[in-house]
């Protein structure tokens, strides 16, 4: 049924459009125009009737009626002005502009503060207001007084301490008296806080927390470096320890061979072996030294070699070098899948600068075409 009745409003013609009533806003109407047969949507403004003069001039009369009350706000009447006052470009709730006009705008700004710090008595002030709506205009006047405050709440009276000073600084004296009294009451005036100390002790405490955190990085990223290289170095100590022993030379016979074949310098785990081939020479029991050595190294592999070790000195382990070759084909099995993290990583650390290439070359290449585009 809503839809039939629609399409029916739709088919019936229209002579008449209502307009708005005065002072009201403009409105469109959706029609269609029917031209030779054929219909074409057609938008009509209807603007607001136009104001009758004794209307509009009643209007405006009753507008400034209430004109005082707005002007007033909290203040009691005209004649005691002491808080800020509204002064509005338009009249609340209706299309009316208003005007202000004043005798002096050095007690009251624009935006209706009333400056009245500095009075000592009323000051009296002619204000006036102009109403304008469709060409037509009625001017409000009245005569107000300025008073000074009375029992000012805090802000006021830091209002009134600027003013003072504001006026103390008009002499040309180099040095400035400050006022001791604000609104009948004595006041006192003290050097500030210096509170950069608070800063130097606060920037202090984050660069001895950003030093310490830097050495904790630091050392773990050369535990790190260390770990990786004592992992690279595990199947290799292992292999050549396997193989001299397989050839019938003795334990320490072969930890000497291997470190004096090698260059330490920069290798975590064949220090640790130099140290504790020092240890063996300074007294140290050989199966001591061995677990020591494991311990040294804080790492699995290293611990299971130097109990391996020293349980052949102490209690004789039978096939110990085949026990260090099987050992070495998993320690290469783990060096293999290492070798893989440690290229993965590579990738995605240079992922970041074939991104930034990929872009500068792409930049090389459509620039000039770009260039040529706007020429």
């Amino acid at each position: 049924m809503v839809f039939w009745g629609l399409s029916f409003k739709s088919h019936q013609t229209v002579q008449e459009l209502e307009r708005p009533d005065s002072g009201g806003s403009d409105q469109i109407q959706e029609l269609q125009l029917e031209i030779d047969g054929e219909r074409y949507p057609f938008s009509v403004v209807l603007e607001a009737v136009p104001w009758e003069e004794e209307a509009l001039l009643e209007y405006l009369t009753e507008a400034s009626s209430g004109l005082e009350a707005l002007f007033l706000r909290d203040n009691p009447d005209l004649k005691h002005i002491r808080t800020k006052v509204s002064m509005p470009s338009a009249y609340p709730g209706t299309p009316i502009a208003v005007q202000w006009y004043l005798d002096s705008w050095d007690y009251i700004k624009p935006d209706g503060t009333v400056n009245n710090e500095g009075l000592t008595e009323p000051v009296p002030l002619g204000v006036q207001a102009v109403l304008s709506l469709a060409g037509q205009s009625l001017t409000w006047e009245q005569q107000i007084c300025i008073c000074p405050l009375e029992e000012p709440d805090l802000e006021q009276k830091l209002r009134m301490v600027s003013w003072q000073i504001q006026r103390l600084q008009q002499s040309p004296q180099k040095r400035l008296a400050l006022p001791d009294t604000v609104a009948g009451e004595s006041i006192r005036w003290y050097q500030a806080a210096d509170r950069r100390y608070l800063w130097i002790v606060m920037l202090t405490f984050l660069s001895l927390l950003a030093t310490i955190m830097g050495k904790r990085q630091e050392e773990e990223k050369e535990r790190k470096k260390r770990e990786k290289g004592m992992r690279l170095d595990y199947p290799d100590i292992v292999s050549r320890l396997s193989l001299y022993m397989s050839a019938g030379i003795s334990t320490r016979k072969s930890w000497e061979r291997m470190i004096d074949k090698e260059s330490v310098k920069g290798r975590a785990a064949y220090e640790e072996m130099r140290t504790t081939l020092y240890e063996m020479q300074s007294g140290v029991p050989e199966a001591q030294a061995y677990e020591r050595f494991g311990m040294r190294c804080c790492m699995p592999a290293y611990l299971k070699l130097g109990t391996l070790l020293s349980q052949n000195l102490r209690k004789g382990t039978k096939n110990l070098a085949e026990i260090l070759k099987e050992e070495s084909r998993e320690a290469f099995e783990d060096r293999k899948a290492l070798a893989k993290r440690m290229g993965e990583e590579c990738e995605s650390k240079l992922l970041l600068p074939m991104l930034m290439m990929l872009l500068t070359i792409l930049i090389l290449v459509m620039y000039p075409a770009v260039v040529s585009f706007q020429m």
